[in-house]
């Protein structure tokens, strides 16, 4: 072979080889997985457990739980967990709840059924996980709406219809409001008082009600635990809203707490109605279960957060307006004990069957290295 031609030759694939090595290091998000059936009705059973939505899916006849989190722009997937993906498709930019970024592998996942919905080629963040994830295998996100699904959730009824029937909800009642994607999820505009309005990602992953960014009280430390590992350390006000407002709708007497990141309207809100999600004409339908316009939320003000600290657990914030404070709870004791049981990691801690409405007895570590037992619910 002429030397020229080998040459060209050899540069031409060198060139070739370089292209797929940066094609495979990077990966931008897209919708280009398959939803494998048409002009279909869905009603798939869901499972509402401490504020969070699990549905359970099947790849190739065997059942994994997936956490239903609309503040993910995509699936979710944990070095540790189970569940079958085919191959890696390059790298993306992530970011947690705590708006902290990393840059981490997307995976495709192996073909699941949702249902009697096969879906394939559906891709997944893959993370190394800083919290143990008992209740669940990996995480379905809103890229499954962006898709073009339109979906109603109603927690109730223990169900979620999925469609891809345009306007099929269109005549469904309800509260609308429009939603605008960042980093592929759904930003919403709520007004927490009179004369303010906060925009809030509509993130099913979050327990809360409302977690806002903009006052009961005020304490210093950190409560949130992100993909990437637990927020800084900072103010945290603690607030009590005469009414939250959804796009007419009123949630009335509500306690709650900043945030670091952004606002975020968590699962909570099924507490009270159904939501509807319509990408078409990217609106977010609130369906109250009473037919009122109005609904009494009076919740008890959250007043301790537990994180890992060094592996163990620790109070990464308390309040000392609230019960756990004069229980004895101060910020940073680390829990080395629950009733007769050591606790030698924050794992461990979140695997304790704690009960609500029951007491332990719970032995800490202060800061000044003595140990107190602390008498408190969980």
């Amino acid at each position: 072979m002429n030397p020229i031609t080998l040459f060209k030759q050899l540069m031409c694939c060198a060139t070739m080889a370089a292209s797929l090595s940066c094609e495979a290091q990077t990966y931008r998000y897209n919708t280009k997985f398959h939803v494998l059936a048409s002009n279909f009705v869905e009603t798939i059973p869901i499972e509402m457990r401490d504020h969070q939505i699990f549905v359970t899916v099947h790849v190739n006849g065997r059942p994994f739980r997936m956490l239903l989190d609309t503040g993910s722009g995509q699936g979710i997937t944990y070095t540790n967990s189970a569940f079958p993906y085919k191959r890696i498709l390059g790298k993306i930019d992530s970011y947690d709840a705590n708006g902290n970024m990393r840059k981490t592998d997307v995976v495709e996942f192996q073909e699941f059924r949702l249902g009697n919905i096969a879906i394939h080629g559906y891709p997944g963040t893959l993370l190394d996980s800083h919290v143990p994830h008992k209740d669940y295998d990996a995480v379905l996100g809103f890229d499954l709406f962006n898709k073009g699904l339109s979906c109603k959730i109603d927690p109730r009824e223990g169900v979620m219809v999925l469609t891809d029937i345009p306007n099929y909800f269109e005549r469904e009642p309800g509260f609308p409001v429009k939603y605008r994607l960042e980093r592929w999820s759904p930003h919403i505009k709520v007004s927490p008082f009179p004369g303010c309005t906060d925009e809030a990602r509509f993130d099913t992953g979050s327990r809360r009600l409302y977690v806002s960014s903009q006052v009961e009280g005020r304490a210093f430390g950190h409560r949130a635990i992100g993909s990437f590992g637990v927020e800084r350390a900072n103010e945290v006000a603690f607030l009590w809203l005469d009414a939250l407002e959804w796009g007419g709708f009123s949630f009335q007497d509500y306690h709650t707490m900043t945030t670091q990141g952004i606002s975020r309207v968590g699962a909570e809100v099924f507490d009270h109605g159904a939501v509807i999600i319509r990408p078409k004409q990217k609106l977010l339908v609130f369906q109250p279960y009473s037919q009122s316009i109005s609904c009494m939320v009076s919740n008890e003000q959250m007043s301790i957060a537990f994180v890992p600290k060094e592996g163990r657990a620790s109070v990464g914030l308390i309040w000392e307006g609230g019960r756990h404070y004069r229980c004895g709870f101060r910020q940073g004791d680390i829990i080395t004990g629950v009733d007769e049981q050591h606790i030698f990691s924050f794992a461990q801690f979140l695997a304790y069957p704690f009960i609500k409405g029951q007491e332990y007895r719970f032995r800490l570590q202060g800061a000044d290295g003595r140990e107190r037992i602390v008498v408190s619910e969980r």
